[in-house]
């Protein structure tokens, strides 16, 4: 039970997994994904349903604990199969916050959100009809998102708060922007619930630094940062040069914003 990078299975502690792998029907179909070229630089974030959004406007709703698994992973991947569309991600977090990989992260560039596909890992929260997320579900989603940005050297750091409108860097693409964002902050055609709030402040609470975007405040930093570590050019981009630097500067893993088990993967 794990999920697949590079070819291999990897676990992350504390979640239950499962992958296509294991059950070769949750693969993406060809029609939903392609070959990935490039370093993977970004995670976005969605609800199964984005609500609130479209023309269902009702709010999120956060219930406590943990729910029953409704076999999330296997719902989406048959949907993705038959809807007709290209469309699909590599991972899908259950209500009991268990998790389905659908595709290779290093190999494979899901069809979750349009023009990032090429440089991000796609993250589906299922969300009920009603709206209903689980907060432990959630606390799963910023497990899974500490694991990931560790796993591939993605710095810790997301939009500012949500202005209605997607970043017009993101949605451009988001070569010049490493970190974490939700599926409205690249995308037009999204309502406020892919992901929604809640997930947001979440890591926001857990260290992860918010930027406005919109007038290069992440570039700004990261260039100061850059400079500080002697790396030239300083272009504000965090990437593989500037992970490798700040490891040996003896941030682990290379990553500005500490986390729970940075440490312990190091040793």
């Amino acid at each position: 039970m794990a999920i697949i990078i590079d070819g291999r299975a990897e676990e992350i502690l504390g979640i239950t997994s499962r992958s296509f792998v294991d059950d070769p029907s949750l693969e993406l179909k060809p029609q939903d994904c392609r070959s990935r070229t490039g370093w993977v630089r970004s995670i976005v974030l969605h609800t199964t349903k984005g609500i609130p959004g479209g023309a269902i406007r009702i709010p999120q709703r956060i219930l406590p604990g943990l729910g029953a698994p409704v076999g999330a992973g296997k719902r989406s991947a048959s949907c993705w199969s038959v809807d007709g569309r290209a469309g699909g991600a590599h991972l899908v977090v259950d209500f009991d916050g268990a998790l389905t990989c659908h595709a290779d992260l290093q190999e494979t560039a899901a069809y979750h959100a349009g023009a990032v596909n090429q440089v991000s890992i796609g993250i589906e929260i299922y969300q009920g009809a009603g709206g209903e997320l689980y907060a432990g579900q959630l606390d799963a989603v910023v497990v899974l998102v500490d694991w990931l940005t560790r796993r591939f050297g993605i710095q810790r750091q997301t939009p500012a708060a949500y202005a209605g409108r997607p970043v017009e860097r993101l949605e451009a693409g988001g070569r010049d922007f490493v970190g974490v964002f939700g599926h409205r902050d690249c995308s037009s055609n999204r309502g406020a619930g892919d992901p929604g709030d809640e997930v947001m402040r979440l890591l926001w609470a857990a260290g992860y630094e918010a930027r406005d975007l919109a007038v290069g405040e992440d570039l700004a930093v990261w260039k100061d940062r850059q400079l500080e570590l002697g790396l030239a050019p300083a272009d504000g981009v965090p990437g593989p040069k500037t992970v490798a630097a700040l490891a040996a500067a003896g941030r682990p893993r290379g990553l500005w914003v500490p986390r729970p088990g940075d440490a312990a993967a190091v040793a």
